[in-house]
């Protein structure tokens, strides 16, 4: 045969027929070499999401977490949690917006800063 993947290495027997949901049986003649896994349990196995779209590449799934290329981690709870994520940075960015306006409009209109505590009257006299 062609030898074994070195991907299966990395992996027990149990590990890979868990994984590749195969009999232990299986698992192991694919760890021998006596037989060639699918393609597909290659894949399984390098936890590469890439192998369903280029865009992927490099993002993995390791015990329920997603990691990108870079190392970061996203729970399935992170994930869900971006729209609304996004929705609130918005609603800040147009708040924040809208203050600035304000703000330049007020100083247009020729008011002044407020004055510091030591030059109010009271503290003048």
């Amino acid at each position: 045969m062609g030898g074994t993947p070195e991907i299966l290495f990395f992996f027990s027997l149990n590990e890979i027929a868990r994984i590749c949901e195969v009999s232990l049986k299986t698992a192991k003649r694919w760890k021998a070499g006596q037989a060639v896994p699918p393609s597909t349990a290659l894949m399984v196995l390098q936890r590469d999401l890439g192998c369903f779209h280029p865009a992927w590449e490099g993002w993995q799934i390791r015990e329920g977490v997603l990691y990108s290329p870079e190392g970061w981690a996203a729970t399935p709870g992170d994930v869900l949690s971006i729209q609304f994520t996004q929705s609130q940075l918005a609603t800040y960015r147009s708040e924040n917006r809208a203050l600035k306006d304000a703000l330049a409009e007020a100083q247009a209109a020729g008011f002044e800063d407020q004055p510091l505590p030591d030059q109010w009257e009271i503290a003048a006299g």
